[in-house]
């Protein structure tokens, strides 16, 4: 019988997987999303929500305002950058933990994944990311599903991630950002940049869940 459900859910999820298409967030990045995904795009934001059979797909970019975005000279700024990142999407939740999270390449550049796990009372969440900055910008990538049907949104997730695609011709230097413009509280107004992106997730999420009532939640 399980044979059975796993050779039907195969001949469900072939077709869903065909219909993948590569997307250009910009210039420098692409990914591939499932077709009939969803784009809203702003002179500073940039930001797309996808449904899979088991998931669902955010991908938000987020242009550096330098008033307020700390300066990126060195690794170990990116490094900070990248935890801070981190450890406002832990605080935006009360029973939120941080699982798998490190510090990883792609291709040549520096990025972050880690996966947050929400308990809704509906059961577990799973929401996996991956930060990267690089082009004066940071680029959000997340998965959501619920921990019940990990076994089924794993290929989904992975086909996701796998996907992430930067030009060769960014390299580490591109993931720097300094600048001579004189700030106010830099040291603390930088979280404000995180907290809008994880703002603008959530809102988003929210938004198609009450007129997706499948969405995981």
């Amino acid at each position: 019988m399980k044979q059975l459900f796993f050779f039907i859910l195969l001949l469900v999820t072939i077709p869903a997987f065909a219909q993948w298409q590569s997307v250009k967030i910009d210039s420098a990045v692409s990914f591939q999303l499932p077709k009939g995904f969803e784009r809203t795009k702003t002179n500073s934001e940039n930001n797309f929500v996808a449904r899979t059979s088991f998931g669902t797909i955010l991908v938000f970019k987020e242009t550096d305002n330098p008033v307020v975005f700390p300066d990126i000279a060195k690794d170990k700024h990116l490094k900070k950058f990248y935890d801070h990142y981190v450890n406002r999407v832990r605080s935006s939740t009360a029973d939120g933990k941080i699982t798998q999270e490190k510090d990883t390449l792609l291709g040549d550049l520096k990025v972050k994944d880690f996966t947050l796990e929400v308990d809704s009372g509906g059961g577990l969440q799973l929401r996996k990311f991956r930060i990267l900055h690089a082009n004066n910008a940071t680029y959000t990538f997340e998965f959501l599903s619920q921990e019940l049907h990990k076994d089924y949104s794993a290929q989904e997730s992975n086909q996701f991630f796998n996907s992430i695609k930067v030009k060769e011709n960014i390299d580490r230097a591109d993931q720097f950002n300094t600048s001579d413009e004189k700030k106010s509280g830099t040291n603390y107004t930088w979280f404000i940049v995180a907290g809008i992106i994880l703002l603008i997730g959530l809102i988003i999420y929210f938004f198609y869940k009450k007129n997706n009532p499948k969405l995981p939640s």
